[in-house]
């Protein structure tokens, strides 16, 4: 699995977990490499990251409301806790179709298929240059500065 911090055969944690699910009248279901990529993807484009094993637990709940287990006024909660730069093979491989591992023995690159592919973009390094990219415009930076002593604006003020 690309997820590789759930995939432990004997895991330490398991009888925890197991008097966890039972107490609360839990529910498990599996989700494939595929969901989980592209609930990666999906958690990236609200401004989050994680690793895979993380964003298994948003596939597995979008799993979930689909059967009507969880129903849409119910609240949920799933746990990020793994950092997105933990596994960036998977990434870079679902948005480019580059394996880092494969590319070292000078393996074909492969077009990515996902759902939710953002390629990379190369910019200048200047913060007009990234703010265009992302769609904005010159006059969204009037009157601000960015400066050694001074920390760029945050992208959610744009």
């Amino acid at each position: 699995t690309v997820a590789s911090a759930i995939e432990i055969s004997r895991p330490v944690n398991l009888p925890k977990a197991l008097r966890a699910l039972h107490g609360m009248n839990g529910v498990v279901r599996e989700v494939t490499d595929e969901e989980i990529l592209e609930h990666r993807a999906m958690v990236a484009r609200w401004g989050f990251g994680c690793e895979p094993a993380s964003a298994a637990s948003v596939a597995g709940l979008r799993k979930l409301l689909d059967e009507g287990v969880i129903g849409p006024d119910e609240s949920v909660v799933c746990i990020l806790t793994g950092h997105e730069l933990k596994d960036p093979n998977a990434t870079v491989q679902y948005h480019t179709g580059i394996d880092m591992k494969a590319a070292q023995d000078h393996a074909p690159r492969s077009e990515p298929t996902g759902r939710l592919v953002n390629r990379p973009v190369q910019v200048e390094d200047s913060l007009e240059a990234i703010v265009r990219a992302m769609g904005g415009n010159a006059e969204m930076l009037k009157g601000r500065s960015v400066s050694a002593n001074k920390a760029p604006v945050p992208v959610a003020e744009y």
